[in-house]
């Protein structure tokens, strides 16, 4: 159904743009340091923000809107986000860290342009349980929206 994929086009794309946009609004001797308040900005530094973001995009969500289009269900080990992991690429700067997002948001864009005459209401098993298509691409800028509610936080609160 086309007008949803235009839909999703715009939802991703505005999403990813306020997401880099609130990134960038943190001050760059900041971004990988723990917040003072945990309670209000989280208990991650910011460049994890954009990293988890970004690695559920490319290890869980791309291969879950690849389902629609004959691919296999990912595993919940397709990806491992724990202090282990982050700890081995922690220090991506500001450019890889949102370069690697926009790369991975635009693969997911493209991808919607095959899944035009996808039945988006058909739920299929998914990670999340029997799901539609429509609700694996609803939570992509949903998570977006979460994280990047805590990074607009800590770009306006971070004293």
């Amino acid at each position: 159904m086309t007008d949803w994929v235009t839909w999703f086009r715009y939802q991703l794309q505005a999403s990813a743009d306020g997401f880099v946009w609130a990134f960038s609004q943190i001050s760059p001797s900041l971004r990988e340091s723990l917040p003072p308040d945990p309670d209000y900005l989280g208990t991650w530094p910011p460049a994890r923000h954009v990293w988890h973001v970004t690695e559920y995009e490319r290890c869980l969500v791309i291969p879950s809107m690849n389902q629609w289009l004959g691919g296999s269900i990912p595993t919940e080990n397709s990806w491992r986000d724990d202090d282990n992991t982050w700890a081995k690429v922690q220090k991506r700067g500001f450019e890889e860290l949102t370069s690697t997002f926009c790369h991975i948001r635009q693969e997911q864009l493209e991808l919607l342009d095959k899944l035009i005459n996808a039945d988006w209401h058909a739920p299929r098993e998914t990670l999340w349980g029997f799901k539609p298509l429509s609700m694996i691409v609803t939570k992509t800028f949903q998570h977006t929206y979460e994280h990047g509610d805590t990074l607009l936080r800590m770009g306006l609160w971070w004293e």
